[in-house]
């Protein structure tokens, strides 16, 4: 083991105040611009394919959470179909982990499609 600070296997060392004050600031930033907490959004885009699964996750990606709505983008309109299908369940089961009511999901289908 090598006492050079520039070792290549040295570890950063992580301070526990500067990651505290860290998220209080992106809170405050979150806040501001009317988002909701960073646990709230970090619960949202972070638990995403593992509550919707890997086939939808493949297909429809979550882009804002605006004032409890969720907007998504699909990459197909029929996925925007199947969406409103799991809306609800999709709502409850996010509000449920990350403890903010989710009221409802806006969808919107991803341009730029390449034609096949």
């Amino acid at each position: 083991m090598s006492d050079d600070p520039n070792h290549e296997n040295s570890e950063p060392v992580v301070d526990e105040k500067s990651t505290s004050r860290l998220g209080e600031e992106l809170n405050r930033l979150l806040q501001s611009l009317g988002s909701p907490n960073l646990d709230t959004v970090s619960g949202v885009f972070g638990l995403w394919n593992e509550l919707v699964g890997d086939q939808v996750a493949q297909h429809v990606t979550p882009v804002k959470l605006d004032r409890g709505r969720l907007v998504i983008e699909v990459d197909d309109p029929a996925w925007s179909t199947h969406m409103k299908f799991l809306e609800r369940d999709i709502c409850t089961s996010l509000s449920h982990h990350t403890g903010t009511t989710i009221s409802g999901i806006d969808i919107r289908v991803k341009s730029g499609r390449a034609n096949s």
